[in-house]
């Protein structure tokens, strides 16, 4: 939660320091930062792992190949295969692996990691990523053939610095290791259509990437008639991926992160950490400003569900 410090010096945040200090459990610290402080995602893979199979049965399809692309970490991925080994011929091991180029921050989907070294592969490749040796990241990346997909390629993260630019040369020098580009659940259409006539100008396929930082199942997907993630890999790898769009993808990004952050309220006793301490534990027989205005939040987001709002 790092962001959160740059909030807080922001003027209009000082009397409400105090308020949410408190209301981590926080009030007592000395020398506070905020990038001590961290939260779960929402749900386990495990649950992931189900909304996105009904999902995949209420369109119509007989399952799901799943890639859960944290960033820059894999433990989710590998716990959840350990648990369900009679699926993990559908359960991709990957991350979302961050890189800087040309002084831009770029983010990449990388999926199909052999199990029997991915802890290695996510080692070797998060030290040359934090080297800056982006030769040595897609050397490594070609040789153990993973599916490489640049994410969410024009977001303009650096401001004043033309990503599409940026992107293009990106692509010239890296294009050959690279099998994809995203159509992103969470950027908007306008930015969308343009990746996809980028991709058409470097003769990319283009996969449904959901970027879950919500609280439902993707609301783009890809379509495949694939029986495992391997065979899956092969059709992108080859050119031939179909995204499915969703009609929540058309919902008013607002909203979806206005119902995020309530959420975060309703549950962020169970799900925020403090240098490794539960929340929950700093707050033992403790009532603060939080609580009731989580279960306010509670009562709203079971309003939003039971009118076919949630999205």
């Amino acid at each position: 939660m790092a962001p959160l410090e740059s909030v807080m010096r922001r003027w209009f945040m000082w009397p409400l320091r105090g308020i949410v200090r408190r209301a981590f459990g926080l009030d007592g610290v000395s020398n506070l930062t905020y990038a001590d402080l961290h939260y779960n995602p929402p749900y386990t893979p495990d649950e992931v792992l189900r909304m996105e199979t009904e999902e995949a049965r209420a369109l119509g399809f007989d399952g799901v190949q799943l890639a859960i692309t944290d960033h820059d970490e894999i433990s989710g991925n590998i716990e959840l295969r350990e648990r369900r080994p009679a699926d993990a011929h559908r359960l991709a091991l990957g991350e979302e692996l961050s890189l800087r180029f040309d002084g831009h921050l770029l983010h990449f989907g990388i999926t199909g990691f052999p199990a029997e070294r991915a802890a290695e592969t996510h080692a070797s490749l998060q030290s040359a990523s934090r080297a800056g040796k982006l030769d040595d990241v897609f050397e490594l990346l070609q040789a153990t053939r993973c599916l490489v997909v640049l994410n969410h390629p024009l977001i303009p993260w650096t401001p004043n610095r033309d990503s599409d630019v940026i992107a293009q040369r990106l692509l010239q020098r890296y294009g050959h290791a690279i099998d994809a580009l995203e159509y992103n659940g969470m950027r908007g259409r306008e930015e969308n259509d343009r990746v996809l006539e980028l991709a058409r100008h470097v003769n990319k396929p283009v996969v449904g990437g959901g970027d879950s930082h919500l609280l439902l199942a993707s609301s783009i997907v890809c379509g495949s008639g694939a029986d495992s993630y391997a065979s899956f890999v092969d059709e992108v790898k080859s050119g031939h991926a179909v995204p499915l769009i969703k009609p929540d993808y058309f919902a008013p990004m607002r909203w979806k992160l206005f119902l995020r952050v309530l959420h975060f309220m309703v549950h962020y006793r169970e799900i925020a950490h403090f240098r490794g301490e539960p929340v929950a534990k700093m707050l033992e027989r403790r009532t603060v400003l939080l609580d009731p205005v989580g279960k306010l939040a509670n009562a709203f987001l079971s309003l939003t569900s039971s009118l076919g709002l949630a999205r």
